[in-house]
């Protein structure tokens, strides 16, 4: 009994260790922008590496979306649906409209003058491919529009998710059905079909894939990320595990027909949570790879996962521990020999062995889970997308930053340094609360694309101006993509900086360390304009105090030796007086603290009439709204 109590406290003090908020929190404006007219249900995002366009697969159309630093113009190619499919749709009586409709759910460049884009096609899949710079549909000698039935490469239904990854011309394609069963196929290129067996999965939903490229492209791989229904919750209480499968992109299939199935595919549970005490995330909601180096062999995957208490964790797997785990497989509840060599799934472009195909066929899981503890989760609220981005600091040290899109459309800047996390900060890019559905990362650039079903927006990764005007706030910010400028007394990008040929800027990332921006002993400048307000006494008096840091902690102080606290309301730490007003007035400063970092962020230096003036009382309130806005 004692156990369990030592466990579940400690669960708990572990809990409260991971649990993270962001330390700024920011509405950028003047961003390149785009409103949807009616909302998108459906939409699926596509964008080339160093390009200023954004493909969106919609409902009936694709749009092109070319963006500079202020404006959005955009190209509208529809994708029409025929009177007969959608009629015969219709008399099927789906309860659910958006079944009967043409939703774009496929957009994928095949080489570098085409992209194919599938639609629903009102539950007959159609795909078209783009040519001409990818602004006009392909057409044949006769005019008419090149088209591919789409079956087998995305779901007949909206409803369901497809994932599709293009690998040097051929598509892979995960798919879910209503029925419960779903897999993953090779099915459009110059290598063989291939497809998963229903018997595989168990009413699985598929989240994201990857290509993993190695130096020897014979041993490239393709991942796919999906849940499962869990058949058994006896211990963890959860519908639903996560995998993560794996086929080689050499596979030439069990056998010489058609279909044929996978002869390198298996699959690995993912585990995100806190095994001691059977507490999961269970559900994984969306992964991202990031090669580090240029390198998968020495990327990270980031996952999103739900629990069933409705928490979203963040979860990381280094890419070397997920290929022990695929190099060395035992199979779940197999119970028979296999050869040393070849292994199971393993990549090899020589024929596979009956005994390891037909394993693999009956027990195409591996026993061992790749499991981790979260980075860190969030009670309020909830994650929905993450991308993520390798960044060269001022040191030439690399660090990892995550883009977390949330289901109220704000978006978390998150450090991931040395297994420990700190969140930068927080966006509201949009002017609708709406889940972000897709975000897509340009490091060439330098941009990040964000979408939710009413609006689009893109946003600079390098977002430095938005710290403030000193040297401590810029560095204090621990951002990788900023630093302080000597030179030009600016916090700005560490990368324009360093091409510029200027000082390298001053940057503390992995700690708070002000103490780059002065020299010697003693305390920094302070950042601090004294205000000036004569009020009557017995005046209702609101002193503003904006908040820089919502790490920081807010103090009053009164003449410098009483000291008074506040609360954070609105993005401001006021200081208030229902009618009880120190007689003689004073100076009120407003102090934020934060791990050695002190910054005077208020100054007012308050006299008192005796008489009593409502005229004066209401400048007093309407001073004190000017200075806010003054201050923020």
């Amino acid at each position: 009994m004692l156990k369990a109590a030592i466990l579940t406290l400690a669960h708990l003090l572990l809990l409260g260790a991971v649990e993270h908020s962001p330390r700024l929190r920011f509405t950028p404006t003047d961003l390149p922008h785009v409103d949807f007219q009616l909302p998108q249900k459906f939409t699926v995002h596509f964008h080339d590496q160093g390009s200023d366009v954004l493909y969106i697969g919609a409902t009936g159309s694709i749009l092109l979306l070319s963006f500079n630093e202020t404006n959005v113009s955009h190209i509208v190619i529809p994708l029409f649906l025929d009177d007969n499919t959608m009629d015969s749709c219709k008399s099927k009586a789906s309860p659910n409209p958006d079944v009967c409709k043409n939703v774009i759910t496929v957009v994928q460049r095949l080489n570098s003058s085409t992209i194919i884009v599938c639609g629903t096609h009102a539950e007959n899949p159609i795909c078209w491919f783009l040519q001409n710079n990818a602004t006009q549909l392909a057409k044949d000698n006769e005019g008419h529009q090149l088209l591919k039935d789409g079956k087998g490469i995305l779901s007949p239904s909206p409803l369901q998710r497809s994932v599709t990854i293009a690998v040097e011309g051929s598509l892979y394609s995960a798919i879910s059905d209503t029925e419960g069963s779903g897999g993953i196929q090779r099915i459009y290129g110059r290598l063989r079909n291939l497809k998963t067996e229903d018997k595989w999965f168990h009413n699985p939903r598929f989240v994201g894939s990857v290509w993993v490229q190695m130096e020897d492209s014979n041993m490239d791989e393709v991942y796919f990320f999906f849940s499962e229904t869990e058949s058994s919750t006896a211990l963890i209480g959860d519908p639903f595990k996560s995998s993560i499968g794996r086929v080689c992109k050499v596979d030439e299939g069990t056998a010489r027909t058609t279909p044929d199935s996978w002869s390198t595919f298996l699959k690995s549970r993912l585990v995100c949570g806190f095994p001691e005490e059977s507490k999961y995330f269970n559900r994984i909601i969306d992964a991202f790879v990031l090669p580090l180096e240029h390198d998968f062999r020495k990327g990270m995957v980031y996952g999103i996962f739900s629990s069933l208490w409705n928490f979203t964790a963040i979860c990381a797997y280094s890419q070397t521990h997920i290929e022990a785990v695929f190099k060395n497989p035992k199979l779940k509840g197999f119970t028979g020999s296999l050869p040393a060599n070849p292994k199971p799934g393993k990549c090899t472009t020589g024929s596979v062995p009956k005994n390891v195909l037909a394993a693999i066929r009956s027990y195409p899981e591996i026993e061992e889970a790749i499991n981790e503890y979260p980075l860190y989760f969030i009670k309020q609220g909830n994650y929905t997308k993450v991308t993520a981005d390798s960044v060269k600091g001022a040191n030439q040290k690399f660090y990892q930053v995550l883009f977390v899109g949330m289901g109220n459309g704000k978006i978390h800047k998150v450090l991931h340094s040395k297994g420990k996390i700190f969140i930068i900060s927080e966006l509201s890019p949009f002017k609708i609360e709406a889940p972000i559905s897709s975000m897509t990362l340009d490091s060439s650039t330098g941009y990040l694309f964000v979408g939710t079903p009413l609006e689009t927006v893109r946003l600079p990764l390098a977002n430095c101006e938005e710290y403030g005007s000193s040297c401590q706030q810029c560095v204090a910010a621990r951002d990788p993509y900023c630093g302080w400028d000597q030179g030009t007394g600016k916090c700005v990008p560490v990368s324009e900086a360093v091409s510029s040929n200027s000082s390298v800027p001053l940057q503390s990332v992995e700690q708070l360390n002000v103490s780059l921006c002065y020299d010697g002993a003693g305390d920094p400048t302070l950042d601090g304009r004294s205000q000036e307000l004569t009020v009557d006494s017995g005046t209702y008096l609101y002193l503003p105090c904006p908040v820089k840091s919502y790490h920081a902690v807010y103090t009053w102080s009164y003449n410098q030796k009483e000291q008074f606290n506040c609360t954070i309301r609105d993005g401001s730490c006021t200081l208030f007086f229902n009618g009880h007003l120190p007689t003689s007035g004073g100076l009120f400063q407003c102090l934020a603290s934060e791990d050695g970092l002190k910054e005077v962020v208020a100054i007012y230096n308050v006299r008192v009439n005796g008489g009593s003036s409502p005229s004066l009382a209401i400048a007093a309130v309407l001073f004190a709204l000017v200075a806010a806005c003054a201050l923020i």
